[in-house]
């Protein structure tokens, strides 16, 4: 179902057609908005779940009056196939959203940075079962090699790998729901447009952690003014433009790909919380980063990498 103005067929500006015809740049650009939240959530002093409340729920606000105004001038395109996917990937990104920022704070940023590095090789699993992708051999020894350096860049932080056990224990949880909305995400693309698919997760994850703070009995009216300031910019910044920049490629870049951009997530967050936190950085962290960098690029040139973005290009258009 398409829905909204008539706009729709205007001619686009030159630097969006040249951007939007180039989805792994996009998928770049939202891996670069991804690394400020680490910062944000690290900056902050109330709880990961008051925080994740307020997160959620002004993103939400956002996609929703954005989702207005889009249908104003352009087509939406909707399916109750498309909503329903919306509701699953936002029950499981809902889920992921407190465990990170619980995860943080029972840890460091640290901690759940490094546990972050597996998501590789449980999105390639649930890619390979839902969306029968196999990337080759090339392709995941170049994955191997950019969690070994980002693996490097979190354990040269201050804190290192020795979180609590039950931090830990919901960091690594985090992750598998975090692939999980990556994958269903894929698959919903083909049902329902980025926007209203976003705007749908965003109000069922909300939901989601309104029933766990309900349930904790969380202190979300005791929030002071610069809490709910960081809690606006996550919900902006990584959060409604980093998601949508992620998300409106996924039917023209393959499951795998992704998750290995984002690799490159713990070095540059680490430069942002040694430049903006003060954090310290050592030669060690830049050696980590260099070679995690390396190893993203390499996935993604490989035979394997071109194999994945040729299958994933009929999608487009």
């Amino acid at each position: 179902m398409t829905t909204g103005g008539t706009a729709s067929l205007r001619r686009r500006p030159t630097w969006v057609a040249a951007v939007d015809d180039r989805p792994l740049l996009l998928v770049v650009l939202g891996m670069l908005l991804f690394s400020v939240g680490p910062v944000l959530v690290g900056a902050s002093t109330g709880s990961g779940a008051v925080l994740s409340f307020y997160r959620l729920w002004i993103g939400a606000a956002v996609l929703g009056v954005t989702l207005l105004w889009r249908r104003r001038t352009h087509a939406v395109v909707t399916s109750r196939v498309g909503w329903r996917w919306a509701a699953l990937a936002g029950i499981a990104f809902g889920i992921h959203q407190l465990l990170f920022m619980v995860a943080i704070k029972a840890t460091s940023v640290v901690d759940v940075t490094l546990m972050q590095v597996v998501a590789p090789v449980l999105v390639g699993v649930l890619a390979r079962v839902l969306f029968g992708e196999r990337p080759g051999v090339a392709f995941r020894l170049w994955s191997g090699l950019a969690v070994l350096g980002a693996g490097v860049v979190v354990v040269a932080g201050t804190s290192g790998p020795d979180g609590d056990p039950v931090g830990m224990s919901l960091a690594f949880a985090n992750v598998v729901f975090a692939a999980v909305y990556v994958v269903w995400s894929k698959r919903a693309m083909s049902h329902i447009g980025a926007l209203p698919f976003l705007f749908g997760v965003g109000v069922v994850a909300a939901l989601t952690v309104s029933v766990y703070v309900l349930v904790a009995g969380e202190p979300v009216a005791d929030v002071g003014g610069r809490d709910l300031s960081i809690a606006a910019a996550i919900a902006v910044v990584p959060g409604v433009l980093g998601h949508f920049l992620s998300t409106y490629p996924l039917s023209r870049v393959a499951a795998n790909i992704p998750p290995v951009v984002q690799l490159a997530v713990p070095f540059i967050s680490g430069a942002l919380a040694w430049l903006l936190l003060g954090e310290r950085i050592t030669a060690l962290h830049v050696l980590g980063g260099v070679v995690s960098v390396a190893g993203v690029v390499g996935a993604l040139s490989s035979s394997g990498g071109r194999r994945l973005r040729a299958a994933a290009r009929p999608a487009e258009g």
